[in-house]
């Protein structure tokens, strides 16, 4: 899971890095980064809590 959590952070920088986003306010990048936290964070526990499992 930490893994996980680690690739979608590098993965959200490397998308960003050659934006217009860099340009914007601090306090509208960390309102950004909040909202993006809670989603993945939420769908992350949706995802345990439920048990849902991909078998091969």
């Amino acid at each position: 899971m930490i893994v996980a959590v680690i690739s979608v952070i590098g993965s959200l920088i490397l998308v960003t890095s050659g934006s217009r986003f860099r340009s914007t306010p601090m306090g509208t990048k960390l309102k950004l980064a909040l909202i993006w936290a809670a989603i993945i964070v939420g769908l992350v526990l949706v995802i345990q809590v439920s048990g849902f499992q991909i078998r091969q």
